[in-house]
């Protein structure tokens, strides 16, 4: 770029401007924490943002992109890369699917069919705007190490987990109890694990009070404190687990781990659809995070998440999409929709929330939730810089008179010019940078189906073509 403004670029000039380590862009609109800016420059420089600000006091080169739109990459608070391929046997099935389809597909991986779920996510993923994903999985080392070669393939950013319950069925279905130290001696490792890779850090998952006994539960939230990693548990999700957890300790389950002394930012609790008024002034009391997942709610649960109710009280949540869909322009559209039909349309509240409760919840909340706000989440000086470049000149964008409701109810995912993770090239024009995402998803089409064929997946309704009706 020569001094001063560069003007708009061919396509593969800006492909190749969006490779070098160092670049000022300005875009149309760059979306900020406190809302969309016109006129303003964003300075990347060996992957962290350096400067942003307004254009007329830069004084630098910079590249003028007329139509287009930068926004922070979307971060999946919630999802399960080991149930990629389960998401095509949901439609239709009643809740609490765990059981009949997750479950045996996840416990059939093998190593290859580890990594071949999480690529596949991260592929999906990416090309609907989303530059980190939060895995809540139960995986050992040798499945996280699958898991962690396809992010680092990719460029994805990884909040990974491993599974540390006090609880677990040996090969004959005989329970096992693990001691402190071995617990200790599991999340340790998968600690150092995640060192390799700059864009990868640890998380621990359970099973809550099916898992473990109480005090196991305590000592389990006490070591991810201590290390500074985020403890994930799915809690209040679904009505067998609320039902199981009063009638066992005549407590709900946020009620419960207040009780033991578990809450708190070091936990990140998945779903909370069914709280109680109490259960949201202890989540905002103990600074406990939430993932809200809307989709999932829409198609495989049992209820909505309180997300506005979490909002007004101070409960930082997140956006998930709990392997459903990896477009995160239909989950932000779907985190609205949600909320209007359970809350809004009842009080006759047409805001519900504006449209910047779920575009700052699907980066910045999301950020918090997972404990990675000091590396990603918005566009920032200091912060990584992972975001993505959006076509603004489309007939369903224009003409723009409110950016963010616009992102929220008219933006799709094939307006993603770009995906930028860490300052690196990963996505362009909905295919893989670096990599041939085409030759990748032929290759594997027919493990992807084996996986996703387990025989012991029982479905209950099978597919919709069941239950058309016969023509006479």
């Amino acid at each position: 770029m020569s001094a001063g403004k560069t003007d708009m670029p061919t396509p593969t000039a800006l492909h190749d401007i969006l490779q070098r380590q160092n670049y000022t862009l300005a875009p149309e609109v760059i979306l900020l924490k406190a809302g969309p800016e016109r006129h303003h420059f964003i300075t990347v420089e060996n992957g962290l943002i350096t400067k942003v600000g307004p254009l007329d006091q830069y004084d630098g080169d910079y590249l003028a992109l007329p139509g287009i739109a930068v926004i922070p990459g979307f971060i999946d608070a919630h999802t399960h890369v080991g149930q990629t391929f389960g998401k095509a046997l949901i439609g239709g099935e009643p809740a609490q699917i765990w059981k009949r389809i997750w479950n045996p597909m996840e416990a059939a991986l093998t190593v290859e069919g580890a990594y071949l779920s999480a690529k596949w996510m991260f592929l999906e993923a990416m090309r609907g705007g989303y530059t980190s994903l939060v895995n809540f999985t139960m995986n050992g080392s040798d499945l996280n190490a699958a898991v962690h070669r396809a992010a680092a393939e990719t460029g994805i950013r990884l909040v990974s987990s491993s599974g540390a319950d006090e609880y677990l069925n040996d090969d004959s279905g005989n329970r096992v109890i693990r001691s402190e130290a071995d617990i200790t001696t599991i999340i340790d490792r998968h600690i150092d694990d995640c060192k390799a890779f700059p864009s990868i850090v640890p998380s621990i998952c359970s099973t809550s009070f099916f898992g473990n006994s109480l005090g196991g539960l305590k000592r389990l939230a006490d070591l991810c404190r201590d290390r500074a990693i985020k403890l994930q548990i799915h809690s209040n999700e679904h009505f067998p687990e609320v039902h199981e957890c009063v009638t066992r300790f005549g407590k709900r389950p946020i009620e419960l781990l207040d009780q033991i002394g578990a809450l708190g930012d070091h936990l990140l609790l998945h779903h909370a659809t069914l709280v109680t008024d109490r259960e949201i002034e202890l989540l905002a009391e103990s600074s406990t995070p939430i993932s809200y997942n809307p989709v999932a709610s829409m198609w495989k649960g049992n209820s909505v998440a309180p997300a506005l109710a979490f909002s007004e009280r101070g409960v930082n949540f997140g956006i998930g999409t709990d392997t459903t869909t990896a477009d995160g322009f239909k989950t932000i559209c779907a985190a609205e929709t949600c909320q209007r039909l359970r809350y809004s349309m009842a009080v006759d509240d047409f805001s519900s929330g504006s449209a910047w409760t779920w575009t700052d919840a699907a980066s910045s909340g999301s950020a918090k939730a997972a404990g990675i706000d000091g590396v990603t989440g918005q566009l920032a000086v200091g912060l990584a810089a992972d975001f993505m470049l959006l076509d603004m000149i489309r007939p369903e964008c224009l003409p723009s008179h409110d950016f963010e409701w616009e992102l929220v109810r008219y933006y799709n995912r094939d307006q993603v010019i770009s995906v930028i993770v860490a300052g690196k090239l990963t996505m362009w024009q909905g295919h893989a940078a670096g990599w041939d995402d085409e030759e990748f998803v032929a290759a594997n089409l027919d493990l992807a189906e084996k996986i996703s064929s387990v025989p012991t997946i029982h479905r209950v309704h099978g597919t919709s073509g069941k239950r058309r009706p016969k023509i006479n």
